[in-house]
């Protein structure tokens, strides 16, 4: 499920706080090609683990780590983060 579908449910429907629900995020990688050059801003669906928490200002959507010291080894986890940070502000989670 995308972080759009679940924006659009009413407010009784969202998941409970603190609970840890998969989504779609898409996101920008870089590949491999061909001759193994590298490509970069490749569009790409991965899924990751996200909860609702609260914040001051209400709830917000927070990345969940899958596995113990996921930042030091997944180099994409950041990026993740700041996404989802990016996603809070577009929906005025967080001003």
């Amino acid at each position: 499920m995308r972080f759009e579908d679940y924006m659009k449910k009413p407010r009784h429907r969202l998941p409970k706080l603190g609970r840890v629900v998969e989504i779609d995020l898409d996101v920008l990688r870089c590949g491999v090609g061909e001759g193994l050059g590298v490509i970069f801003d490749c569009d790409a669906v991965v899924k990751r683990k996200v909860r609702r928490v609260m914040d001051s200002n209400g709830w917000r959507w927070q990345l969940a780590r899958q596995w113990k010291d996921q930042e030091f080894w997944d180099y994409c986890f950041e990026q993740d983060k700041e996404q989802i940070l990016n996603i809070n502000y577009e929906y005025g989670l967080i001003k």
